[in-house]
């Protein structure tokens, strides 16, 4: 019946349990850390006297040495009694025969409960005689394992008062927190200064704490763990990371290695084909004037031996032929076309960002560098690139060692710096912007010289420019053109509106194109036209209450609006995020749809207020998203943001009065909103806060 308890006993307590992880071997006089960690008395005074440390081995907890040093450490009695027990019952399971601890020989018949000890019948006598032992609770070992297997809890020790040794410990001092006896508590831990409890009532309270703090601990410990396998995680991620990174960091630079040895070779090969071209035409040169020199020299020595040896008549007989020989020598050329153009490399900072290592600058020959690109006139407010190409002197594109700077004299008689942008290839870009009306003059410098050809008159012109097409219905021609669009490469589109179709000319007037739209059930009418980022155009057909979506050569790519649009006036399309606005003059309202057709939302009532509309026309979207709608029976413009939220609104006083049915509107640079209006027939200019500028619908307005 012994042998299950005793087996369950070493279950679940290990030999490692009650070993020391300094010796490594079983506890010899264990004493207990604050920390809960347990060494032997030796190894801790042997540890500290060495290294001096105050802090536990294992967990590294730092803990204050009492003034008598180690031996003053609390003594881990029950790390002992589990030794003394785990001895007893291996020694036991293993059939041994239990010695008496007293007397080291015979065999024990007995067992102290209080001390743990297995004593024989000589010294049972005895310990029943000392004064300090007579109280303590003896069992003959058959008792003993018999109580064992029935009611273990019979066979706790009783523990007696330190102070007053023969008064068993009965009480709890909750003020000092300690176990007293009966004694104690009319001695030290009086009343009422002292509170005392029962300490079997106070040791179950505490077991009751002690069981809530372990569960809590034990979450805590697989925190711990789940953390502990996180951070092992951790590390063998950032293992095979540095392993993954550093292969990476290889090949990127194996990989930039090839391309600076690719690019080391492409400067090699384009050094030695002009050093080719440059020896090849530098030994044409020696050739040339090594017959041309030896042709004079000869003709000096042939005409020097004629003027000392001969005699008149035969230097009169070749008067005529010497003379023309002298003549034509005399004449003929003789500096070679070959010149001294070099060609030098120089080293480029930022390999990486450009991906060269350099570049090879040769001198320029200034007549053989031209200008190009060159306008013929500009309207005013426009801008030209001017293209220079700098060469050799064997016509060969090359990048120069020499500086290339421009300036301006304008109209005014002001003088401009232009900047130039190098493109690094033998090409240089000079932006003229024509900001006033007149003449232009660009002077282009090579290394201080002048270019050919300079200065380059550009005229700038302002007011009515051209006007294009006329009444009817031949290309060219328009009835009733109600809208244009301008498209990147600055051609027209135009909603040609009582022909039923889209035409494109060019900026100067010359037709290109015609787009009709014939596959709808009522006849195509385009009011407004508006051009996408991707080039695409959005046409508002009123007749058909549709928006149409087609390339530029005219195959429609999607319809939309049909079911929201009552009378489609304006079309906008937001630079933001591609989105078309709509202006439904029928319904008072702005609509709203994504750059694929599909309805978002509306804005707007009909009515006077903030907001509100009568009758919405044209329709612009800034490039902050702030959308300008022409308000055209309310006669202002309503500005409002990306979230359709209302802003601010603006009329004007001009030459002929208060703006009235604005129509059209357009946004130039966010700065400045041009609008058309019925009545007076005219083209306004106002700042984009809704500041007047001025009237430019006719040349009388400056």
């Amino acid at each position: 019946m012994a042998a299950a308890p005793e087996r369950k006993v070493l279950e679940e307590i290990s030999e490692d349990f009650l070993c020391c992880t300094i010796c490594l071997e079983q506890f010899k006089s264990p004493k207990i850390l604050p920390c809960l960690h347990t060494f032997c008395e030796q190894c801790l005074g042997t540890l500290v006297e060495k290294t001096g440390s105050q802090s536990c081995p294992e967990c590294r907890q730092q803990y204050q040495l009492p003034l008598g040093g180690v031996p003053e450490i609390k003594d881990h009695f029950f790390m002992s009694n589990l030794i003394e027990i785990f001895k007893q019952q291996l020694d036991s399971m293993q059939g041994a025969e239990i010695k008496c601890a007293g007397c080291q020989e015979n065999t024990a018949t007995h067992k102290c409960i209080e001390c743990g000890h297995y004593l024989c019948n000589n010294c049972v006598k005895a310990h029943r005689n000392l004064p300090i032992t007579q109280t303590h609770q003896l069992m003959t070992i058959g008792e003993y394992e018999t109580a064992k297997s029935t009611n273990p809890v019979t066979l706790q020790a009783v523990e007696y008062c330190s102070l007053h040794r023969k008064n068993e410990i009965e009480f709890y001092c909750e003020t000092c927190q300690v176990p007293v006896c009966s004694k104690c508590t009319i001695v030290k831990h009086r009343i009422p200064e002292h509170v005392h409890r029962d300490l079997k009532d106070a040791a179950d309270e505490y077991l009751t704490e002690l069981k809530a703090m372990i569960d809590k601990l034990k979450m805590k410990e697989q925190e711990a763990e789940k953390n502990k396998t996180l951070a092992k995680q951790i590390h063998t991620d950032l293992t095979e990371q540095c392993s993954r990174e550093e292969r990476k960091v290889r090949m990127k630079a194996e990989e930039i290695i090839k391309k600076i040895k690719r690019e080391e070779q492409r400067l090699i090969d384009e050094l030695k084909n002009n050093y080719k071209i440059k020896i090849k035409k530098a030994a044409d040169d020696i050739d040339e004037m090594e017959l041309k020199h030896g042709n004079i020299k000869s003709a000096c020595s042939y005409i020097e031996t004629l003027m000392h040896h001969g005699n008149a008549a035969q230097l009169l007989s070749t008067k005529g032929d010497v003379g023309t020989h002298i003549r034509q020598l005399i004449s003929m050329e003789t500096v070679g076309t070959a010149k001294d153009d070099g060609f030098i490399f120089t080293p480029h900072d930022e390999f990486c960002e450009h991906g060269i290592l350099g570049i090879l600058e040769s001198d320029v020959c200034m007549s053989k560098c031209t200008v190009e690109n060159i306008p013929k006139q500009l309207w005013k407010g426009d801008s030209a690139d001017l293209l220079i190409t700098t060469r050799d002197s064997i016509e060969t594109q090359v990048i120069k060692n020499q500086q290339v700077k421009a300036k301006v004299r304008k109209p005014d008689a002001s003088w401009e710096d232009i900047n130039v942008d190098d493109n690094r290839d033998g090409t240089h870009r000079v932006t003229v912007a024509g900001q006033l009306d007149g003449k232009y003059q660009v002077t282009m410098t090579i290394g201080d010289q002048p270019m050919p050809g300079c200065p380059v008159i550009i005229p700038v012109i302002k007011g009515l420019v051209k006007t294009i097409g006329s009444e009817g219905n031949a290309e060219g021609q328009f009835i009733y053109p109600w809208s244009v669009a301008l498209k990147k490469d600055k051609n027209i589109v135009t909603a040609d509106r009582d022909n039923n179709r889209l035409q494109i000319s060019t900026r100067e007037g010359t037709f290109m194109k015609l787009l009709e739209f014939k596959q709808f059930e009522m006849p195509f009418t385009p009011c407004d036209i508006a051009i996408s980022s991707d080039n695409t155009y959005h046409s508002l057909d009123d007749n058909n209450k549709q928006v149409v979506v087609s390339d530029e050569n005219g195959h429609v790519i999607r319809c939309f609006g049909q079911n929201e649009l009552k009378d489609p006036c304006g079309i906008g399309i937001s630079p933001v995020d591609g989105n078309v606005y709509v202006t439904d003059g029928g319904g008072h309202c702005v609509r709203v749809y994504t750059k694929h057709g599909k309805f978002l939302r509306s804005f707007g009532l009909k009515g006077k207020g903030e907001g509100k509309f009568k009758g919405p026309w044209g329709v612009v979207i800034s490039s902050t998203g702030m959308v300008f709608v022409a308000d055209y029976n309310n006669q202002r413009i309503q500005v409002f943001n990306a979230d359709d939220q209302y802003l601010y609104s603006f009329d004007c006083q001009s030459g002929d009065g208060k703006m009235r049915r604005p129509r059209g509107i357009a946004i130039e640079n966010d700065k400045y909103v041009y609008v058309t209006t019925d009545t007076p027939s005219s083209l306004l200019k106002f700042e984009s806060s809704g500041k007047f500028v001025c009237r430019i619908d006719s040349d009388s307005d400056g």
